[in-house]
């Protein structure tokens, strides 16, 4: 069969009807903000936007053999409406022999148009918290009326997510047009409705752009699809295969998870539901289907390199058999993680955690002892960078050891002999050790060895900080230019970057509770101090030192002695 065209309308409208779907074996929508204008400036320019692939199939067929179908996101949402709905099931009305499309090539592309033209954006606003609503701004897509085409911009045409009030307000000359209002018109409406009542008969540059805007749009058969048909979802996994696995479109696990999805239907709502759930638990995580896909491999002792080959049908059957077993592990591991203090923010590397939902899955306790050991894994693993390199052999080298002793306690002594690339190994030295002092400053792997040395803090309850204990504020600007040193010697320039590096190293970090991270804040550790219920719970303070700024290096190498051992009795 050859290709069909269609314009966009038509296309908009076929969904719409509810005549075009999304089968399960399509991934998620990940398509940026950029991704659409940049989509959208190309359909001005008249360039191709590639092909589509549709699956042409019986209602009936999707009835008697279950495949899970899903609807377009219309009003995204990178919080609350960031999966597709599930289609309805069975389909309902229409004869046996009444069909519905599913797209096989082409997801994000029409995805991106349908909440283009038909709904909202809702992203995330930097630095605001995932919990709070006003983090996630309802923004349409808007159309500048006023671009002008130059050779020396990246882009033709100026395409913008807004909210109402920023359309409402422009600047610099803009003439913000609301771009899915275009499709209410015919061309003399468009006259007569739209340029004729906002009195824009006399501007030719708005003109010329909101009539080429509905051309392209309304006019302009610009969707050349081909369409396939089959009753069995193994032929269209086939295709689907082929077709995604050319160019870099879909990763492997992509692909996986499609396969995955042909044998056992209810596999991406199952997943989806999972991540869902994990995700939200404390303060947020960011685990994909990547680390589920894995985690079955892992869990069930198959190979875990991500190749479709693996997933033969048995494979995903003993997936499907176990799965609830699989998903209470990944949950109870999540709520040991969150019960730790770790969240999105300070896990490095995801696959690290793999482990953990292993031993739990074979039985492993959560006791008080498992966890301290545990926690030091998970610390170690990352901090170590244990998965950096060669992740595939590094995983299977430690199920491996955690076959041969029993799941009744987790003890990191098991996992002494196991290496890995590069000779590496989960044990420190002392020298080691010592040399963390020097090797990160303020981030996540400095977090993760503060949790070993404040392991009794209500992480889950409380959301702790890490906190300069001589304030960060302290060294900057002219701030030292003052400074006396204890041998009557006025700091020089090369002290003070030194200084100002090691402001940010372990030795002069603490975990406090958020609301004391904020009251302290830039007050100088020598005044915080003389609180007395400071003075009292603050850990690893040197008593035989003088609190000023003055003597910042004996502190630090005094408290970095006392953080030290204690590290080291933790760890050797």
């Amino acid at each position: 069969m050859a290709y069909e065209k269609k314009n966009i309308r038509a296309v908009i409208e076929d969904i719409n009807s509810r005549k075009i779907y999304l089968p399960a074996i399509q991934r998620k929508y990940v398509w940026d903000d950029d991704q659409i204008t940049r989509l959208m400036d190309s359909i001005m320019l008249g360039y191709p936007v590639g092909t589509f692939l549709f699956w042409r199939v019986r209602k009936s067929i999707v009835n008697e053999k279950e495949y899970s179908m899903y609807e377009f996101i219309k009003d995204f949402h990178e919080r609350d409406m960031y999966k597709n709905p599930a289609a309805p099931q069975p389909f309902p009305g229409g004869d046996g022999e009444e069909s519905i499309w599913a797209v096989l090539d082409g997801q994000q592309r029409l995805t991106s148009l349908y909440i283009a033209l038909q709904g909202s954006m809702g992203r995330k606003i930097p630095m605001k918290r995932w919990k709070n609503d006003d983090a996630f701004p309802k923004k349409e897509l808007y159309f500048n009326l006023h671009s002008k085409k130059t050779d020396d911009e990246d882009l033709s045409y100026e395409f913008i997510f807004l909210t109402a009030n920023e359309a409402q307000n422009p600047k610099d000359d803009k003439l913000w047009y609301l771009v899915k209002n275009i499709l209410k018109y015919t061309q003399s409406e468009l006259v007569k409705e739209v340029i004729i009542k906002n009195g824009w008969v006399a501007d030719d540059l708005a003109m010329d752009n909101i009539s080429l805007l509905h051309s392209k749009l309304t006019g302009d058969e610009i969707i050349n699809y081909f369409e396939v048909s089959a009753d069995s979802i193994d032929s269209v996994l086939d295709i689907f295969v082929r077709v995604n696995s050319g160019g870099t479109v879909l990763s492997k696990s992509d692909l996986l998870f499609s396969t995955i999805v042909s044998h056992w239907d209810k596999a991406r709502d199952e997943i989806d539901k999972l991540l869902a759930e994990i995700n939200k638990i404390g303060e947020g995580y960011k685990f994909t289907n990547d680390f589920v896909m894995r985690a079955c491999l892992y869990l069930l002792d198959m190979s875990v390199t991500l190749r479709v080959e693996t997933f033969k049908k048995d494979s995903v059957l003993r997936i499907k058999d176990n799965w609830g077993a699989i998903r209470t592990a990944v949950k109870d591991t999540v709520d040991l993680l969150n019960e730790f203090g770790f969240n999105s923010e300070n896990i490095i590397s995801y696959v690290a955690v793999t482990p953990i939902v292993y031993y739990r899955f074979k039985g492993g306790a959560f006791d008080a002892d498992s966890k301290s050991e545990l926690r030091k894994y998970i610390v170690i693993a990352q901090v170590k960078q244990i998965f950096g390199a060669a992740t595939n052999s590094a995983l299977t080298n430690i199920r491996e050891a955690l076959k041969i002793w029993p799941y009744n306690s987790f003890k990191m002594g098991h996992l002494s002999n196991v290496r890995f690339t590069g000779d590496r190994s989960l044990r420190y030295t002392s020298d080691e050790i010592d040399t963390l002092f020097d090797t990160y400053e303020i981030g996540a792997y400095t977090f993760m060895l503060l949790s070993l040395l404040y392991p009794n803090l209500k992480y889950s309850q409380k959301g702790f900080h890490q906190d300069h204990m001589h304030p960060h504020s302290s060294f900057e600007g002219k701030k030292l230019n003052d400074i006396v040193l204890p041998d009557n010697t006025v700091i020089d320039d090369e002290k003070k970057e030194e200084w100002r590096r090691r402001r940010n190293t372990l030795a002069n970090l603490q975990l406090l509770e958020g609301r004391e991270n904020e009251s302290k804040n830039a007050t100088p550790l020598e005044d915080w101090l003389k609180v007395p219920e400071n003075s009292d719970n603050v850990k690893y303070l040197p008593t035989d030192v003088v609190y000023d700024l003055a003597h910042f290096e004996e502190f630090i190498e005094k408290r970095q002695k006392l953080m030290s051992d204690a590290l080291k009795a933790i760890l050797l």
